[in-house]
């Protein structure tokens, strides 16, 4: 991911993660164990599962300039940085 954060301009998109739970205290935790420089927004309220059905961790949606829903991937997998890349490339 960190990698993936530093081609953000190259690419043109912006990178950020969402804590769907809720739980302040263990994601600090792992931004600070996995010294993650991505912005993290705190999902307290639930807004990511209900209004863009995020229902696992990980999932990675990749909205474009107008807002337009343009992949939704769940799950890691090896190569992931590239396979992001790949779609961000075709947008």
């Amino acid at each position: 991911m960190e990698e993936l954060k530093k081609r953000e301009k190259e690419l043109g998109f912006k990178l950020l993660l969402i804590d769907g739970k809720g739980m302040l205290n263990k994601t600090l935790e792992v931004i600070a164990d996995k010294a993650v420089t991505i912005p993290v927004l705190i999902d307290g309220r639930e807004y990511a599962r209900e209004h863009l059905n995020v229902m696992y961790t990980p999932t990675t949606l990749i909205i474009d300039e107008e807002g337009k829903l343009r992949s939704h991937l769940v799950g890691g997998a090896r190569g992931f940085e590239d396979i992001v890349s790949g779609i961000l490339n075709r947008i």
